[in-house]
């Protein structure tokens, strides 16, 4: 009775506190987890109106002492209509001071069963409640990704790389060659799309000259590396170099160059700058090359001359002077 009385008082406070207000008749209740249940539910009803219980999953099993399913063949204080298998229950008060707990059993998802304690209270005219709707609040498990196989390839991650796009590479490291470092540093932080790196290394003889790797620059966009090679001339005689024969090699791969900045002529002791551009790897696929690889770079020798092959001799018929 105590309890009874606490929650009329409840309910008389709130007609009194909304009384120019509609009563909100039709309820949003959220079940917490079945261990973390301290009391029933309560639900306020009135004997002019059926209360509509529908639950988040089927019915199982029902009990509680004072409901009939048929109030004709059995007395009770509360008429109820509940099938198994439904997740939706009607409940009638017979007495406007019916006071009963209803113990609810529903079939949860993955196998087993839950209680749900059900407290009816006889609510003040204009209070009772019609409708309830029971809510599952325990967290919802993050959903499985999905995947789906496509028709086509997958797209690509960078956009193929044209004669545009590589020659303008090689006039970004031209403009980048004929400034400061700091200036070269300033070009390249000025395009995201660029990252460069600068090198430090030695000179690699071949022999007749020597190369020296000064930075390699890489456009993001595009996957394509280019690298500068100071290349130094140690013979007498005047190299030309072939253009298809620059050579990359990163760990155990080999990247032919196929854009290349370079006069092809040295001169005996003369040093120039190669500017080379690898846009794809010999099977077509991105190189995937980061500018702070460690890159060998080789070349290959097409041709040499003697720079002077004129000489001056004196011809014994003419005499000397």
């Amino acid at each position: 009775m105590r309890g009874l009385a606490l929650c009329s008082a409840a309910l008389f406070a709130l007609a009194s506190a909304r009384a120019e207000d509609p009563v909100q008749s039709v309820t949003r209740v959220v079940l917490p987890p079945e261990g973390s249940e301290h009391r029933p539910v309560a639900v306020p009803t009135e004997p002019e109106n059926t209360v509509e219980l529908d639950f988040p999953w089927p019915l199982e099993d029902w009990a509680g002492r004072g409901f009939t399913p048929d109030p004709d063949k059995y007395a009770g204080d509360f008429v109820i209509e509940a099938t198994r298998g439904r997740r939706r229950i009607f409940v009638t008060p017979v007495s406007a001071a019916a006071h009963r707990v209803l113990h609810i059993v529903v079939a949860v998802p993955g196998g087993g069963t839950r209680g749900i304690p059900l407290e009816f209270v006889p609510a003040p005219a204009g209070l009772a409640w019609r409708k309830v709707t029971f809510v599952d609040g325990r967290p919802t498990p993050e959903p499985a990704p999905g995947f789906t196989l496509r028709k086509g390839p997958p797209r690509a991650l960078f956009r193929s790389p044209d004669p545009q796009s590589l020659l303008g590479l090689v006039d970004t490291m031209r403009l980048m060659l004929n400034t400061t470092a700091a200036g070269a540093r300033a070009v390249a932080a000025s395009n995201p799309a660029l990252r460069l790196a600068e090198f430090g290394t030695c000179p690699e003889s071949f022999g007749d000259f020597t190369l020296t790797p000064r930075f390699a620059l890489r456009d993001q966009t595009t996957d394509s590396l280019g690298i500068c090679v100071s290349v130094l001339s140690a013979s007498p005689r005047r190299l030309v170099l072939d253009p298809a024969g620059w050579v990359v090699r990163s760990g155990d791969r080999v990247y032919p160059v196929g854009t290349v900045d370079f006069p092809g002529i040295l001169e005996p002791g003369e040093g120039r700058a190669a500017l080379l551009v690898i846009g794809r790897a010999p099977d077509g696929l991105p190189t995937r090359l980061l500018p702070d690889n460690v890159f060998h770079v080789s070349a290959r020798i097409l041709a040499s001359a003697n720079p002077r092959p004129v000489r001056r001799m004196d011809l014994p018929s003419f005499g000397s002077r």
